[in-house]
């Protein structure tokens, strides 16, 4: 009753924002071939060019460094670009970009070392599209939608993580784990057809002519750690984010060696593991309505200690160890809906518009900047120390964050009504 319910209202919001429709078209399809290559990377890395676990870690690293190195100012340029420019540029980088695995691949001239470039493209491209794809979303709903909107784009990102991996499993047991690559060159061509296609004005943005772009990145830092809710956001998600990172590093290399499972079936176990995704997205918004906007954010982190936990208890090679590993991975899954969907909503609705660019930027790079530093360091673990141990620290880690969700501000904030858009900020930058 309940998916017949949000089914139906889903449907009514895309039919009444049809540019909203096509930009959640654009992000689906994006997503879902994001999910393959998630899956198929570290695939082709272990099965097509036999890479030991501290290789495998610095190309997860590689990917996120751009995160740590241009995500700080990339918030800054965007307030000053138009932003569905910038998505229809990053998609088309992105698609000639993965399009070179396959190309080096049939060519026999693929290695590790151009793996590591085109990680390193992608992941910068993928910065600059994130960050604009929330100045954009913005652009198109009225705030009181943003709750739906991100509900409604967070359910697709959840069918991507489920239905992705699935894809990366028929695809893997027919073709080669670079040509499946191309599968995710083609959806960013896609996507960017259909952001193209939206009609609503793109307008330039206005800009002081006195302001410095350092000038912006230090009102956009001031405003997150002057807005209580925005600097507890930073220290919960950079800490789940370092985990995650490690985790996701070193979890094919241990499915791989220490579960002895094919590549096709370390994607099947994702897959199941993924389904997590949906529970988090199917019960938000009753857990949201029951005990709040920020106690769901709280719960969120407390299942993805759960969810750790069961992964740092698992052990051997048994059909027992793998779904104990199936179930904690579908935790952490259920838990970044419960988390995203509410913790953004609150950041796009207390942000002044102006600032919306600078401030994700500047989020993001805190924030994601510790994926990078997770991976090299779950990389370097598993080679020194092994697989098994590595996951048994990292799934013991995700307390930390269950810890300081239950000490944060989110458990004040009930509903909508008690969020303030910041306009007080508005004319700081002038004013210093």
């Amino acid at each position: 009753m309940l998916a017949k319910v949000n089914s139906r209202v889903a449907r009514s919001f895309a039919a009444d924002h049809p540019n909203f429709r096509k930009l959640w078209i654009a992000q689906s399809i994006s997503a879902l071939g994001s999910q393959v290559t998630f899956v198929v990377f570290p695939l082709a890395a272990l099965y097509a060019l036999d890479a030991d676990a501290k290789e495998v870690g610095i190309l997860s690293a590689v990917e996120r460094l751009p995160f740590l190195l241009f995500g700080s100012f990339a918030g800054v340029l965007i307030d000053r670009w138009r932003s569905r420019r910038v998505l229809i540029l990053m998609d088309w980088i992105r698609a000639v970009a993965l399009g070179l695995i396959p190309a080096l691949w049939l060519s026999h001239t693929l290695n590790i070392h151009w793996l590591y470039g085109v990680a390193f493209a992608v992941g910068a491209c993928t910065v600059f599209f994130d960050i604009a794809y929330q100045s954009t979303l913005t652009s198109l709903v009225r705030p009181t939608d943003l709750l739906t909107a991100n509900r409604w784009l967070e359910a697709s990102g959840s069918l991507a993580n489920v239905s992705g991996p699935g894809v990366a499993a028929v695809l893997l047991k027919v073709l080669s784990a670079p040509v499946t690559i191309a599968v995710d060159a083609f959806s960013f061509v896609v996507s960017a057809l259909f952001i193209h296609s939206i009609r609503a004005p793109d307008p330039k943005p206005v800009v002081a002519h006195d302001a410095s772009i350092w000038q912006d990145f230090k009102s956009g830092l001031r405003f997150i750690f002057s807005t209580s809710l925005l600097k507890w956001n930073v220290a919960i998600i950079a800490m789940w984010n370092l985990l995650k990172s490690g985790l996701l590093a070193i979890f094919f290399v241990y499915l791989a060696r220490d579960l002895k499972m094919s590549s096709a079936s370390a994607a099947a176990l994702v897959v199941v593991g993924s389904l997590g995704s949906f529970l988090g997205v199917a019960v938000v918004g009753r857990i949201t309505r029951w005990f709040g906007l920020g106690w769901c954010i709280v719960l969120s982190m407390c299942a993805g200690s759960v969810g750790g936990a069961l992964l740092a208890a698992a052990g051997g090679s048994s059909w027992l160890a793998i779904a104990v590993v199936a179930t904690g991975f579908a935790l952490i899954s259920a838990a970044e809906p419960l988390f995203n969907i509410n913790a953004i909503s609150i950041r796009q609705m207390i942000t002044p518009t102006h600032l919306m660019g600078r401030t994700t930027g500047s989020m993001r790079f805190m924030v994601w900047g510790t994926l990078p530093v997770g991976a090299l360091i779950a990389g370097f673990m598993g080679d020194a120390l092994g697989a098994r141990t590595t996951m048994v620290v990292i799934g013991l880690g995700f307390i930390i964050p269950a810890a300081l969700a239950l000490m944060s501000p989110f458990r004040h904030v009930r509903s909508v009504s008690h969020l303030v858009v910041r306009d007080d900020f508005q004319l700081e930058r002038e004013s210093t």
